[in-house]
């Protein structure tokens, strides 16, 4: 490797260059997977930590797991499962799903009984605060204005809930629990008082992160909110199988018409269906960016062979072989893709701190297996970008080449 790596030390600035392009590419490849499949994963992470191994919904909604918020299923048709198959069935987890606006991006707020919420934490703690709403005073003077008035009152209609209602501290369903990451993102903290689809909630706590959701609040306030005052259906339905229950025979006999029975360990699967073509497109601009920088380096070796066409015949003209002239251009192309790779992880990684620094609910998660096929693609790509101009300086003519002196 003497031949390639004095040539290369002789054009500094040109070999530099030639090595950035390279390492663009590779970073690029790192990067944009790491950040896409991260991000998507670290959603599918949370799902499954979720203390449950089976969800039900209704089935109108398919495969289209964005689809997942609003009102679902009735609360009652949990427990109608529940006494059906009791001997499948630990228990069962209504949660009302909604999408909000907070700290500037769309995050899914999960409604869930107080006495649940640890379903859906998967052993998460509360770094600051409390739980919201503690002891469900909320959710049962809810009820009882909403469900019970119309006996009590013997009147049609259920008492009307004001504002000032919502925000009496005897009963107040306001609050709202945020995962670390959400806080350190929107710089929030607890009790302070944030905007939420035009009503005022206050953070409670602060839990870490990885459960399923960034935000936590009361399921009823979340039913009477966003389910147009209807606090008897749910989204969804988590379910906790008894011990050495088959989940997939389970999942099969749970399913009836209207709802769809899925396996928790499920979820990943269905948000690669969904978002499959999102790889595809990731995956073609890599493609793309690593052959413009695979061009680059054929040109500059190319450039090099025009360069050294006497060179190339006085080493021609004492012995050199067409094998020892290819050697040559291939060990220059090893040389600058292999700095080039080296300076792409480099560029990478600190790519992948910035996104992750500046937006931290985003997740850059560069894995051992996109190193490897970096390498790869950058060895195979060293290989055919030499081709050519290897063949050209073999084809150099000695005696043309020697007499232009």
């Amino acid at each position: 490797m003497y031949l390639p790596l004095a040539n290369l030390m002789h054009y500094k600035l040109r070999s530099f260059l030639s090595a950035l392009g390279i390492g663009i590419g590779i970073c690029m490849l790192v990067t944009l997977s790491g950040l896409s499949r991260g991000s998507l994963y670290e959603v599918a992470d949370r799902w499954e930590s979720v203390d449950a191994d089976l969800f039900a919904y209704p089935s109108i909604w398919g495969q289209n797991i964005t689809a997942l918020s609003g009102v679902g299923l009735p609360d009652r048709y949990g427990d109608i499962m529940l006494d059906k198959h009791s001997e499948l069935i630990e228990r069962i987890v209504p949660v009302f799903l909604w999408s909000v606006q907070l700290a500037g991006q769309n995050q899914l707020t999960a409604g869930v009984d107080p006495e649940h919420w640890n379903t859906l934490l998967g052993g998460r703690k509360l770094l600051e605060g409390r739980l919201f709403d503690p002891d469900n005073r909320f959710g049962r003077w809810l009820e009882d204005r909403l469900l019970k008035a119309p006996e009590l009152n013997d009147t049609d209609q259920p008492t009307e809930i004001t504002q000032a209602d919502l925000l009496d501290p005897d009963h107040n369903g306001m609050e709202i629990v945020i995962d670390s990451r959400l806080a350190k993102a929107g710089r929030l903290q607890v009790d302070q008082e944030v905007d939420i689809v035009n009503h005022r909630f206050r953070i409670v706590g602060i839990v870490e992160s990885g459960g399923m959701s960034r935000v936590y609040m009361p399921r009823k306030t979340a039913q009477f909110l966003f389910g147009s005052g209807d606090i008897t259906k749910s989204t969804l339905l988590f379910i906790k199988l008894r011990p050495l229950v088959d989940p997939n025979l389970t999942a099969r006999k749970l399913m009836n018409f209207g709802v769809q029975v899925v396996q928790t360990s499920q979820f990943r699967k269905m948000l690669e269906h969904q978002f499959g073509i999102m790889f595809v497109y990731v995956d073609a601009v890599n493609t793309v960016a690593l052959g413009i920088a695979f061009l680059f380096i054929m040109l500059s070796l190319y450039m090099m062979v025009l360069q050294h066409t006497r060179d190339i015949a006085i080493l021609k003209s004492s012995g050199a072989s067409d094998w020892f002239i290819i050697r040559a251009v291939l060990g220059e192309s090893i040389l600058l893709t292999g700095a080039g790779t080296v300076m792409g992880l480099i560029l990478g990684v600190a790519a992948g701190w910035v996104i992750e620094a500046t937006w931290t609910l985003l997740t850059v998660n560069i894995t051992w297996d996109w190193i490897v096929v970096a390498i790869i693609a950058a060895i195979i790509g060293a290989v055919l970008s030499s081709i050519y101009p290897a063949w050209q300086a073999t084809k150099v003519d000695m005696i043309e080449a020697l007499s232009w002196e």
